[in-house]
This record gives structure tokens, C-alpha cells and sequence, in this order.
């Protein structure tokens, strides 16, 4: 869990609830993994919690929290059951922004979180596009009818937390001589939208991040408000945006997922007793070191984490390079932690009666999340260079 706490202005997140429910999805995690199941029995409490709302303005109903509450929030969630936390990470995001803009429609889908019901995420990625971060036009189209509406038909890939997720942000662009391109608000109990199963990952696996289709689906009126010329300048400015807190709570949910595979190394290594060793394996001077190393890791981690949250806080302006280079230092430094912790632990890290194999395989998708760590150290020695 992240070491700040706000427990004077978020009484709600209070380290009592944030350890409970850690507990509470942990205990059904292995099951949900073994057999891709959806965890909707977690997004249940989540509401009755009123979770769902945290970042929801406090004019609709909602708690009104920003990001540093949404990162104790994700990481201790992830650490019970990380696809719980990533499906509640983008929630928590979409809201936010949507809470700033307030476009057409948003009272409805704020009241509905408030309520329980309102979970939102975005579709990006395309089966054909990949990852629209590194450049192009979407392939999911936008076309106004002859009388008056907007259609659009199109593949959407990794749409996680299809079963429950109640609003999609849709990246289109339009069929228009000049393309323009925007995030269009679709409910996702719109005739013409299916999806397809598809999602069989070695981490995450509870997301159910399938591909959704859409066949002709009609757009709710407004949402052309949202498309603008591609690459304007307004584009742009709102990205950075969206890339800081995307960076920061992804950094937030995959150190939670690392530190409770530290917290079942030090239960494992204080339980494990060889009976050629005669006392627990903690008291190898080469298994403390490891454990050393680990716990150098999450401090560089939290660290990094606290202080970037802090600075989002109180600028007037996203840093969009710093929040991507957290990302990617958090992210390699879960991976390495967690090889670090099967290299003591033999055949029982990798037992999948054991949790630890299973935090490995989630942390390995942290690398995967746009941007990557190639484009982020591009855009990182770029900046350094032209400063």
C-alpha cells in the first residue's frame, strides 16, 4: 500500500477497509486465475462501499477523490486480486476526466456509479491498429446517417472488464474527406455491440479482456462534441493528461501486486524449515541478501511513486514524461523483485498452490501497457537532448 495517507480528507479510505479488502480478494484470486473467471462478487463490494464513485464529483454523489486516493486504492486492490485492480484502475481514471470535461451524458453515468452500476473504461488498442500510442488513424468508424445520427462499426480489442463495465470511451474516427478523431461515450447495452471471447493471457487472466464488435451501433446524441482534426492541438494537451495517471496508477497496482509477493516470501521463508538445515530459511545469510535486494527495489518504487503523486497534486500542468518514466522503473522493478523471490524459493514459487507464480505472471503485463518502455526512454532522451 502507498505510504501516503490522507486519512484527514478521505476518511472512507481508511487503512482498516484497504487492508480488509486486500484480504477479501486475495482469498478468491487463485480460483478467478485458474479458471478465467469474472470477479464480480469484488465489484460488488466495491459498491456497496461506494468505491465504484471514488473519483465521481462530489456535485453528482461521489467521494470526489483525486489521484493519490485512487492510488492507495488500486494498489491495495491489486494486491488482493490484480485484475480486480486493473478493471478498478480505469474506472477510477475514466471518471476523473470525465468528472473534468462533464460531456453530454455524464450526469447519468456519475449517478450510476454512485449508485453501483456505473463502471467505466476506454477501447483503444484494434486488432489490426495495435496500440494507437505509437501512431495512426483507428480502424473504428464513424458515419453520420441520413438522418442526422452517428453510427459506428468496428473491432475494439482488450476490452477489460467487459462483463460489468457499463460505458465504453470509444476512439473513432470519422469517414470525412479530413478524418477527425475523438473518444465518443457508447453505452454498452447498445443494440449492435457483442463481444467476442478471446481473452486466454498467462496474467491478468480475470479481466476478461475480450474484443468487442460493433455492427452499426447508434451514438447518443452529442457525442460528435468529442471529435476533433487529428493530432490538434487540443488532441494533445488532453493526453497528457490521460498519460499521467495512467502511469502513475499502473506504477500504483503493479507495486501492490509486488509487495504481496513479498509478504508471502517472508511468510515462506520464516515457515520453511529443510530438515538439512535444521531452522527456517530466513536465517540464510544469502536468502536475506535477496530479500535485501527486494526490499531496495520497493523502496526505489515507492518512493518514486509517492513523490510523483505528491508533484501531480500540486502542479497546474500533468508532467506527462515523469508519470511515463515511473511507470517504467516501477514496472521493471516489480518483474525483477518478484524473479528475485522464485530464485529462493525453488519448486515452491512456482507450485500454483503457491500465489507467487501467479504475481509474477501478472506483474509481466505491467511491461506490456502502452506506453512501453521503448517509447517512454525515446521520449525520455529526446527531452534530455533538446533540453
Amino acid at each position: 500500500m502507498l505510504s501516503l495517507s490522507r486519512t484527514s480528507s478521505d476518511p472512507i479510505l481508511t487503512d482498516q477497509l484497504l487492508s480488509e479488502l486486500r484480504q477479501e480478494f486475495a482469498a478468491t484470486a487463485a480460483q478467478h486465475d485458474a479458471d478465467g473467471s469474472f470477479p464480480f462478487a469484488n465489484f460488488k463490494r466495491l459498491a456497496e462501499a461506494r468505491l465504484l464513485a471514488l473519483t465521481v464529483p462530489k456535485r453528482f454523489g461521489g467521494l470526489g477523490g483525486g489521484i493519490s486516493e485512487a492510488a492507495r486504492l488500486v494498489a491495495a486492490v491489486g494486491a488482493g486480486e490484480a485484475s480486480t485492480g486493473l478493471v478498478l484502475q480505469m474506472n477510477c481514471m475514466m471518471h476523473y476526466l470525465l468528472g473534468r470535461r462533464q460531456p453530454p451524458g455524464y450526469d447519468a453515468i456519475a449517478r450510476a456509479a454512485v449508485a453501483g452500476t456505473g463502471t467505466v473504461n476506454a477501447l483503444q488498442a484494434e486488432p489490426d491498429l495495435g496500440s494507437v500510442v505509437r501512431g495512426g488513424l483507428p480502424g473504428t468508424v464513424a458515419s453520420r446517417s441520413a438522418d442526422g445520427t452517428w453510427r459506428i462499426n468496428g473491432r475494439k480489442s482488450y476490452a477489460t472488464g467487459s462483463p460489468i463495465v457499463g460505458w465504453w470511451l470509444t476512439l473513432v474516427r470519422t469517414d470525412e474527406d479530413t478524418p477527425r478523431v475523438g473518444t465518443v461515450i457508447v453505452p454498452a447495452a447498445s443494440p449492435g455491440i457483442s463481444v467476442v471471447p478471446s481473452w486466454n493471457h498467462a496474467g491478468l487472466r480475470a479481466t476478461a479482456s475480450h474484443e468487442l464488435r460493433f455492427d452499426n451501433v447508434v451514438l447518443p446524441a452529442g457525442a460528435d462534441q468529442a471529435l476533433l482534426p487529428a493530432g490538434s492541438p487540443e488532441q494533445v494537451a488532453g493526453r497528457a493528461l490521460v498519460d499521467e495517471w495512467f502511469c502513475l496508477l499502473t506504477a500504483a497496482l503493479y507495486d501492490g501486486i509486488a509487495r504481496a509477493g513479498r509478504d508471502w516470501l517472508l511468510h515462506f521463508l520464516h515457515s520453511r524449515v529443510p530438515s538439512n538445515l535444521g531452522q527456517p530459511l530466513a536465517t540464510v545469510p544469502r536468502v536475506q541478501g535477496v530479500v535485501g535486494e527486494i526490499e531496495s527495489l520497493l523502496l526505489i518504487n515507492r518512493s518514486l511513486i509517492d513523490d510523483a503523486i505528491l508533484r501531480a497534486e500540486g502542479a497546474s500542468e500533468p508532467d506527462q514524461l515523469r508519470a511515463q518514466l515511473v511507470k517504467h522503473v516501477v514496472t521493471n522493478n516489480v518483474v525483477r523483485a518478484l524473479e528475485l523471490a522464485l530464485s529462493i524459493t525453488g519448486n515452491h514459487g512456482l507450485d500454483r498452490a503457491n500465489p507467487l507464480e501467479r504475481h509474477y505472471r501478472d506483474a509481466l503485463c505491467g511491461r506490456v501497457h502502452a506506453p512501453q518502455s521503448d517509447s517512454i526512454l525515446t521520449n525520455a532522451g529526446r527531452a534530455a537532448l533538446a533540453a
